[in-house]
């Protein structure tokens, strides 16, 4: 079930089930393939995305930083703060995602200042995580 996939994500784990029911009307569900690339460095970001099933792994500056799976999220820090994607995730195994738009996104965070808050703090710890991974690495 749709809600449980999303309450199982930080990100929307502190929704109430009415706005949890919105947040399920703005997404979408995907089937990729293993070896699909679901986000490209530099590229723009127009979506937010949810791992239902599966996992997929992280690359910045094609070293590689975390691996993702049930519950997690990514293409926040694209579509919150940089308008393009600060890494590269390709799935490691068959998946199905939960997908946002960056519009629909973007509206709930004007309208659920605790969902922006959240929002804005899981992608500001992605984001200093894969520095601190990068320079650990001597990069």
């Amino acid at each position: 079930m749709l809600t449980d996939d999303l309450r199982e994500s930080p990100l929307f784990a502190t929704l109430s089930d009415d706005q949890l029911e919105r947040v399920i009307g703005l997404m979408e569900e995907k089937h990729v393939a293993a070896g699909a690339v679901l986000a490209r460095e530099g590229d723009f970001a127009y979506h937010l995305f949810v791992v239902a099933e599966g996992s997929a792994a992280v690359t910045v500056d094609d070293q590689p930083v975390t691996t993702l799976g049930h519950g997690d999220t990514f293409g926040e820090i694209g579509v919150m703060e940089r308008g393009r994607r600060t890494a590269t995730v390709v799935a490691t195994t068959p998946m199905r995602l939960l997908t946002m738009q960056i519009w629909h996104f973007n509206r709930l965070t004007e309208e659920l200042p605790e969902f922006a808050a959240v929002a804005k703090e899981l992608a500001q710890a992605r984001l200093e995580r894969s520095q601190s991974s990068l320079s650990d690495d001597g990069h």
